[in-house]
Protein backbone atom coordinates (compact mmCIF):
# COMPACT_ATOMS: atom_id res chain seq x y z
CA UNK A 1 0.00 0.00 0.00
CA UNK A 2 1.41 3.40 -1.02
CA UNK A 3 1.65 6.44 1.25
CA UNK A 4 -1.34 8.05 -0.47
CA UNK A 5 -3.41 4.89 -0.05
CA UNK A 6 -2.37 4.71 3.61
CA UNK A 7 -3.52 8.29 4.18
CA UNK A 8 -6.93 7.64 2.64
CA UNK A 9 -7.17 4.42 4.63
CA UNK A 10 -6.49 6.37 7.84
CA UNK A 11 -9.08 9.00 6.98
CA UNK A 12 -11.69 6.35 6.18
CA UNK A 13 -11.00 4.67 9.52
CA UNK A 14 -11.27 8.02 11.25
CA UNK A 15 -14.66 8.70 9.67
CA UNK A 16 -15.95 5.24 10.62
CA UNK A 17 -14.74 5.63 14.20
CA UNK A 18 -16.33 9.08 14.48
CA UNK A 19 -19.57 7.10 14.86
CA UNK A 20 -18.00 5.43 17.90
CA UNK A 21 -17.27 8.86 19.37
CA UNK A 22 -20.87 9.98 18.81
CA UNK A 23 -22.18 6.76 20.37
CA UNK A 24 -20.14 7.30 23.52
CA UNK A 25 -21.20 10.96 23.52
CA UNK A 26 -24.82 9.83 23.55
CA UNK A 27 -24.47 7.39 26.45
CA UNK A 28 -21.85 9.26 28.47
CA UNK A 29 -22.79 12.91 27.97
CA UNK A 30 -26.50 12.79 27.18
CA UNK A 31 -27.75 9.85 29.27
CA UNK A 32 -24.87 9.97 31.76
CA UNK A 33 -24.49 6.20 32.06
CA UNK A 34 -21.99 3.50 31.10
CA UNK A 35 -23.19 1.07 28.44
CA UNK A 36 -20.72 -1.75 27.81
CA UNK A 37 -22.95 -3.30 25.15
CA UNK A 38 -21.47 -0.99 22.53
CA UNK A 39 -18.20 -2.91 22.18
CA UNK A 40 -20.11 -6.10 21.40
CA UNK A 41 -22.40 -4.15 19.08
CA UNK A 42 -19.33 -3.00 17.14
CA UNK A 43 -18.23 -6.64 16.77
CA UNK A 44 -21.83 -7.63 15.98
CA UNK A 45 -21.95 -5.14 13.11
CA UNK A 46 -18.66 -6.35 11.68
CA UNK A 47 -19.42 -10.06 12.07
CA UNK A 48 -22.97 -9.86 10.70
CA UNK A 49 -21.74 -7.84 7.74
CA UNK A 50 -18.89 -10.24 7.02
CA UNK A 51 -21.00 -13.36 7.38
CA UNK A 52 -23.74 -12.00 5.13
CA UNK A 53 -21.31 -10.91 2.41
CA UNK A 54 -19.67 -14.33 2.45
CA UNK A 55 -23.14 -15.85 2.12
CA UNK A 56 -23.63 -13.88 -1.08
CA UNK A 57 -25.87 -11.12 0.30
CA UNK A 58 -25.66 -7.65 -1.24
CA UNK A 59 -23.10 -5.63 0.81
CA UNK A 60 -25.39 -2.61 1.15
CA UNK A 61 -28.19 -4.78 2.53
CA UNK A 62 -25.63 -6.44 4.84
CA UNK A 63 -24.68 -3.03 6.27
CA UNK A 64 -28.34 -2.14 6.85
CA UNK A 65 -29.03 -5.48 8.54
CA UNK A 66 -25.94 -5.24 10.76
CA UNK A 67 -26.91 -1.71 11.77
CA UNK A 68 -30.47 -2.75 12.62
CA UNK A 69 -29.24 -5.65 14.80
CA UNK A 70 -27.05 -3.19 16.69
CA UNK A 71 -30.18 -1.17 17.44
CA UNK A 72 -31.90 -4.32 18.74
CA UNK A 73 -28.92 -5.01 21.04
CA UNK A 74 -29.33 -1.55 22.56
CA UNK A 75 -33.07 -2.11 23.01
CA UNK A 76 -32.35 -5.33 24.92
CA UNK A 77 -30.00 -3.56 27.33
CA UNK A 78 -32.51 -0.73 27.80
CA UNK A 79 -35.24 -3.30 28.56
CA UNK A 80 -33.13 -4.79 31.37
CA UNK A 81 -32.71 -1.30 32.81
CA UNK A 82 -36.32 -0.19 32.36
CA UNK A 83 -38.26 -3.29 33.35
CA UNK A 84 -35.96 -5.30 35.64
CA UNK A 85 -34.39 -2.15 37.12
CA UNK A 86 -30.83 -3.38 36.69
CA UNK A 87 -27.80 -1.12 36.80
CA UNK A 88 -26.64 -0.09 33.31
CA UNK A 89 -23.33 -1.95 33.65
CA UNK A 90 -24.97 -5.20 34.79
CA UNK A 91 -27.68 -4.91 32.12
CA UNK A 92 -25.09 -4.43 29.38
CA UNK A 93 -23.04 -7.37 30.66
CA UNK A 94 -26.10 -9.61 30.35
CA UNK A 95 -26.60 -8.49 26.75
CA UNK A 96 -22.93 -9.05 25.99
CA UNK A 97 -23.17 -12.58 27.37
CA UNK A 98 -26.04 -13.33 25.05
CA UNK A 99 -24.23 -11.86 22.04
CA UNK A 100 -21.08 -13.91 22.54
CA UNK A 101 -22.69 -17.13 21.29
CA UNK A 102 -23.92 -15.41 18.14
CA UNK A 103 -20.56 -13.76 17.49
CA UNK A 104 -18.67 -17.02 18.01
CA UNK A 105 -20.89 -18.68 15.40
CA UNK A 106 -20.49 -15.83 12.92
CA UNK A 107 -16.68 -15.72 13.08
CA UNK A 108 -16.54 -19.26 11.75
CA UNK A 109 -16.81 -17.56 8.35
CA UNK A 110 -13.31 -16.18 9.08
CA UNK A 111 -12.03 -13.89 6.32
CA UNK A 112 -14.06 -12.16 3.64
CA UNK A 113 -13.14 -12.75 0.02
CA UNK A 114 -12.02 -9.24 -1.08
CA UNK A 115 -13.59 -9.55 -4.55
CA UNK A 116 -17.03 -10.04 -3.00
CA UNK A 117 -16.98 -6.72 -1.13
CA UNK A 118 -18.15 -3.83 -3.29
CA UNK A 119 -15.94 -5.07 -6.14
CA UNK A 120 -12.70 -5.00 -4.12
CA UNK A 121 -12.63 -1.25 -3.50
CA UNK A 122 -9.39 0.72 -3.30
CA UNK A 123 -8.57 2.78 -0.19
CA UNK A 124 -9.71 5.95 -1.99
CA UNK A 125 -13.01 4.33 -3.01
CA UNK A 126 -13.50 3.05 0.53
CA UNK A 127 -12.92 6.57 1.82
CA UNK A 128 -15.58 7.95 -0.54
CA UNK A 129 -18.00 5.18 0.44
CA UNK A 130 -17.55 5.82 4.17
CA UNK A 131 -17.81 9.57 3.61
CA UNK A 132 -21.13 9.16 1.77
CA UNK A 133 -22.53 7.01 4.59
CA UNK A 134 -21.13 8.77 7.65
CA UNK A 135 -21.76 12.43 6.80
CA UNK A 136 -25.58 12.10 6.47
CA UNK A 137 -25.66 10.02 9.67
CA UNK A 138 -23.80 12.73 11.59
CA UNK A 139 -26.07 15.43 10.17
CA UNK A 140 -29.20 13.48 11.18
CA UNK A 141 -27.68 12.90 14.64
CA UNK A 142 -27.18 16.65 15.03
CA UNK A 143 -30.72 17.42 13.87
CA UNK A 144 -32.03 14.90 16.39
CA UNK A 145 -30.05 16.39 19.26
CA UNK A 146 -31.36 19.92 18.64
CA UNK A 147 -34.94 18.72 18.21
CA UNK A 148 -37.58 18.54 20.95
CA UNK A 149 -37.01 14.80 21.20
CA UNK A 150 -33.27 15.38 21.63
CA UNK A 151 -34.04 17.82 24.43
CA UNK A 152 -36.14 15.11 26.09
CA UNK A 153 -33.16 12.77 25.89
CA UNK A 154 -30.97 15.33 27.63
CA UNK A 155 -33.67 15.90 30.25
CA UNK A 156 -33.66 12.16 30.96
CA UNK A 157 -29.92 12.35 31.57
CA UNK A 158 -30.46 15.01 34.22
CA UNK A 159 -32.46 12.62 36.40
CA UNK A 160 -35.72 10.68 36.69
CA UNK A 161 -37.37 13.26 38.94
CA UNK A 162 -36.94 16.01 36.33
CA UNK A 163 -38.04 13.59 33.61
CA UNK A 164 -41.27 12.70 35.40
CA UNK A 165 -42.05 16.32 36.28
CA UNK A 166 -41.82 17.28 32.60
CA UNK A 167 -44.01 14.39 31.48
CA UNK A 168 -41.26 12.67 29.48
CA UNK A 169 -41.66 8.93 28.81
CA UNK A 170 -38.38 7.69 30.28
CA UNK A 171 -38.77 4.09 29.11
CA UNK A 172 -39.26 5.10 25.50
CA UNK A 173 -36.48 7.70 25.62
CA UNK A 174 -33.88 5.33 27.07
CA UNK A 175 -34.83 2.49 24.71
CA UNK A 176 -34.44 4.71 21.67
CA UNK A 177 -31.25 6.32 22.97
CA UNK A 178 -29.39 3.09 23.75
CA UNK A 179 -30.71 1.61 20.53
CA UNK A 180 -29.30 4.56 18.60
CA UNK A 181 -25.97 4.35 20.41
CA UNK A 182 -25.52 0.68 19.55
CA UNK A 183 -26.78 1.31 16.02
CA UNK A 184 -23.91 3.76 15.53
CA UNK A 185 -21.42 1.21 16.88
CA UNK A 186 -22.78 -1.59 14.68
CA UNK A 187 -22.60 0.65 11.60
CA UNK A 188 -19.00 1.54 12.46
CA UNK A 189 -18.17 -2.16 12.86
CA UNK A 190 -19.74 -3.00 9.50
CA UNK A 191 -17.77 -0.23 7.77
CA UNK A 192 -14.51 -1.40 9.37
CA UNK A 193 -15.20 -4.96 8.20
CA UNK A 194 -15.85 -3.57 4.72
CA UNK A 195 -12.52 -1.72 4.69
CA UNK A 196 -10.34 -4.46 6.16
CA UNK A 197 -12.09 -7.55 4.82
CA UNK A 198 -11.81 -9.13 8.28
CA UNK A 199 -13.98 -9.52 11.36
CA UNK A 200 -13.64 -11.13 14.79
CA UNK A 201 -15.35 -11.44 18.17
CA UNK A 202 -12.90 -8.97 19.71
CA UNK A 203 -12.88 -6.34 16.97
CA UNK A 204 -14.76 -3.93 19.25
CA UNK A 205 -12.18 -4.16 22.03
CA UNK A 206 -11.11 -0.70 23.22
CA UNK A 207 -13.98 1.18 21.55
CA UNK A 208 -15.18 2.71 24.82
CA UNK A 209 -11.70 4.00 25.64
CA UNK A 210 -11.45 5.38 22.12
CA UNK A 211 -14.83 7.12 22.37
CA UNK A 212 -14.05 8.77 25.71
CA UNK A 213 -10.65 9.89 24.41
CA UNK A 214 -12.27 11.33 21.27
CA UNK A 215 -14.74 13.34 23.37
CA UNK A 216 -12.00 14.77 25.58
CA UNK A 217 -9.73 15.39 22.59
CA UNK A 218 -12.56 17.17 20.79
CA UNK A 219 -13.28 19.33 23.82
CA UNK A 220 -9.68 20.50 23.67
CA UNK A 221 -10.21 21.64 20.08
CA UNK A 222 -13.66 23.19 20.60
CA UNK A 223 -15.16 24.72 23.69
CA UNK A 224 -18.33 22.69 24.21
CA UNK A 225 -20.53 25.72 24.80
CA UNK A 226 -23.55 24.11 23.13
CA UNK A 227 -24.72 20.82 21.63
CA UNK A 228 -23.53 21.81 18.14
CA UNK A 229 -19.91 22.45 19.13
CA UNK A 230 -19.97 19.35 21.35
CA UNK A 231 -20.99 17.14 18.41
CA UNK A 232 -18.55 18.79 16.00
CA UNK A 233 -15.78 18.51 18.59
CA UNK A 234 -16.50 14.82 19.13
CA UNK A 235 -16.52 14.18 15.37
CA UNK A 236 -13.27 16.08 14.70
CA UNK A 237 -11.66 14.59 17.80
CA UNK A 238 -12.54 11.05 16.72
CA UNK A 239 -11.23 11.54 13.16
CA UNK A 240 -7.98 13.15 14.33
CA UNK A 241 -7.44 10.65 17.13
CA UNK A 242 -8.05 7.61 14.92
CA UNK A 243 -5.85 9.04 12.15
CA UNK A 244 -3.04 9.61 14.65
CA UNK A 245 -3.50 6.11 16.05
CA UNK A 246 -3.32 4.54 12.58
CA UNK A 247 -0.26 6.65 11.85
CA UNK A 248 1.50 5.16 14.86
CA UNK A 249 0.65 1.52 14.18
CA UNK A 250 0.79 1.53 10.35
CA UNK A 251 3.70 -0.52 9.01
CA UNK A 252 3.93 1.73 5.97
CA UNK A 253 4.41 4.83 8.16
CA UNK A 254 5.73 4.82 11.75
CA UNK A 255 4.94 1.15 12.25
CA UNK A 256 4.71 0.38 15.98
CA UNK A 257 2.35 -2.51 15.20
CA UNK A 258 -1.31 -3.21 15.87
CA UNK A 259 -0.51 -5.15 19.04
CA UNK A 260 0.19 -1.79 20.73
CA UNK A 261 -3.20 -0.27 19.84
CA UNK A 262 -4.94 -0.76 23.20
CA UNK A 263 -1.99 0.34 25.31
CA UNK A 264 -1.58 3.48 23.18
CA UNK A 265 -5.28 4.29 23.63
CA UNK A 266 -5.09 3.65 27.38
CA UNK A 267 -2.01 5.85 27.82
CA UNK A 268 -3.59 8.60 25.70
CA UNK A 269 -6.78 8.53 27.78
CA UNK A 270 -4.81 8.77 31.03
CA UNK A 271 -2.83 11.70 29.63
CA UNK A 272 -5.95 13.52 28.41
CA UNK A 273 -7.76 13.03 31.73
CA UNK A 274 -4.68 14.22 33.63
CA UNK A 275 -4.43 17.34 31.45
CA UNK A 276 -8.14 18.01 31.85
CA UNK A 277 -7.88 17.62 35.60
CA UNK A 278 -4.81 19.87 35.85
CA UNK A 279 -6.54 22.58 33.78
CA UNK A 280 -9.61 22.37 36.02
CA UNK A 281 -7.50 22.76 39.18
CA UNK A 282 -5.64 25.70 37.64
CA UNK A 283 -8.85 27.46 36.58
CA UNK A 284 -10.37 26.87 40.03
CA UNK A 285 -7.37 28.45 41.74
CA UNK A 286 -7.44 31.39 39.33
CA UNK A 287 -11.09 32.06 40.15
Amino acid sequence: MSIVDSIFFMLAFGLAFSLVGLGIFLSNKVFKLIDLTCESSFALGGCVYGAMVLAGVNPLFAIITATFLGYIAGIITASFINYIKLDAVIASLLTIGGLQSLLTKLVEFKKIDPVSVFGNLSPISNFILVLIIVCPVIYLFYKLMISEYGLSMRVYGDGEIITESMGVNGIRILSFGLGLENLLFALAGALVAQMTGEFSVNMGSGCIIFGISAIIFGSKIFNNVNIKTAIIGTFIGAVCYQAALKLLISKELIGLGEEYTNIIMAMTLVLLVALKRSNYVYETREN
